[in-house]
């Protein structure tokens, strides 16, 4: 007997639309989570090697204040014998001694300097500025901290001399607290006594009335704001240096 058959095509296969539409909307959201989060890795690692860096520079420009400031001497030096004095009198090792800024002569990195101690040899002193400039005028402007020498000699800071600059970023003149008010932190603090025998005590000289031939150490804090453009992070770094040429009073 003879038996017809009949094949059962049943559901088609393969995805209908409503399907690709859900799948295509996973897969979106799965892009979208790993677009961020590789974002914010990227953003992390640039931080991480921006503050790395800031870091760095900013050592290296308060090693380099140090090392400028050892090396402040007057522009003339006692012979070594049994009558010298310590220092001749009127010759500090510091010219000027502000808040922001200090200058003084050196022979730093000189090959031609004296190194015996017996006297300064002719043409080896350079004047030196170490100093910080706003960069605006605006709440929270920044500033710069500047090295610069006298290299043509002629007494003044003009086109023709060294400058260079030790940091960006500074916020020492410019730091506001959560309540916006302005905070001041000196570069410079100069430790002073009026006799050998005395105590030292600190100031930063704001008011210009500090005997240079008393200071006998300079204390450096260089306040630098890693990130400008994002919520504040600062390094600070303080070093304080005993001026080898001083008298101390």
């Amino acid at each position: 007997m003879l038996h017809s058959t009949r094949t059962d095509r049943g559901r088609e296969s393969g995805l209908t639309l409503i399907e690709i539409l859900i799948s295509m909307i996973i897969l979106s959201i799965i892009t979208t989570f790993l677009v961020i989060g590789w974002i914010n890795m990227q953003r992390g690692a640039a931080f991480a090697v921006t503050t790395n860096d800031t870091r760095s520079v900013t050592r290296d420009a308060i090693s380099r204040v140090g090392s400028e400031l050892r090396a402040a001497q007057p522009t003339a030096l006692p012979s070594v014998s049994a009558s010298a004095t310590a220092m001749p009198a009127g010759y500090p090792p510091l010219q000027t001694a502000g808040q922001w800024s200090v200058q003084f002569y050196s022979a730093f990195n000189n090959p031609n300097a004296v190194s015996d101690g017996t006297g300064v040899a002719a043409g080896v002193l350079r004047k030196t500025w170490i100093y910080v400039h706003v960069d605006g005028t605006t709440p929270g402007a920044m500033q710069t901290l500047y090295l610069k020498r006298d290299l043509n000699n002629n007494g003044t800071f003009d086109a023709g001399d060294l400058t260079i600059i030790l940091a960006k970023n500074v916020v020492n003149k410019t730091l506001y607290d959560a309540n916006g008010q302005a905070q001041e932190y000196s570069l410079f603090v100069y430790g002073y006594r009026t006799s050998s025998t005395s105590p030292v005590l600190w100031t930063d000289n704001r008011d210009g009335t500090l005997d240079l031939t008393t200071v006998v150490a300079v204390r450096s804090r260089v306040i630098v704001d890693v990130n400008p453009n994002h919520s504040p992070k600062y390094i600070d770094t303080t070093t304080t240096v005993r001026l080898r040429n001083a008298s101390g009073g």
